[in-house]
């Protein structure tokens, strides 16, 4: 009678590791799912120079599950300071695919120079927009539409509307940012920073 429970407590044991390596298997392939279910969606760095110095940081980076990374300081302690994690409105998601799926935002030049001769501070936004197998950058420095049309340099509306959209996305979270209440008041809902 001895050698059956040997034998049963070995199947069990045997039984019981399969489970536990399917169930492994199982979370990986979970987790695995859930990584390519999150595509980038729109990346925007923010670069800015002055006396102080030079810093980069992440404006934001939106997910097609709706989760956003973003720096919410604009200064040295860039260096240490780790990237804040929220999501954003379905709304939010919604305007921000609208914007990107326009075609005149798809045609839009990878350069827009400063439309003005700035004293001692410049500022730059990079987009990356993921499109199918290649990305679309366009760099935007000392955006400002008002000195642009002042100067007889106005930005192409799509432009206008694409980075008035990523300020209008980033004014839901605690940061600090450029006030473009002003110049994005035509192209995006004016929220309460």
């Amino acid at each position: 009678m001895r050698p059956f429970p040997v034998v049963v407590l070995g199947v069990l044991v045997i039984v019981a590791a399969c489970l536990s390596q399917s169930g492994y298997a199982a979370a990986a392939s979970s987790a695995a799912q859930e990584q390519s279910r999150r595509q980038l969606v729109l990346e925007v760095l923010q670069t800015d120079s002055g006396v102080g110095g030079t810093n980069q940081f992440v404006y934001f980076r939106v997910f097609s599950d709706r989760s956003v990374e973003f720096h919410p300081k604009r200064n040295q302690e860039l260096k240490t300071e780790s990237i804040s994690r929220a999501q954003i409105s379905e709304e939010d998601m919604d305007a921000t695919l609208k914007v990107l799926a326009r075609q005149d935002v798809a045609e839009l030049p990878s350069s827009f120079g400063s439309t003005y001769t700035p004293i001692d501070f410049n500022w730059t936004l990079d987009f990356t927009i993921p499109r199918g197998t290649r990305s679309q950058s366009i760099r935007v420095v000392n955006f400002s539409p008002r000195m642009a049309k002042k100067n007889s340099k106005p930005y192409p509306e799509a432009l206008v509307r694409l980075v008035c959209t990523a300020w209008a996305v980033r004014q839901d979270f605690r940061t600090e940012m450029t006030d473009l209440r002003g110049d994005c008041q035509d192209f995006v809902v004016n929220k309460q920073p």
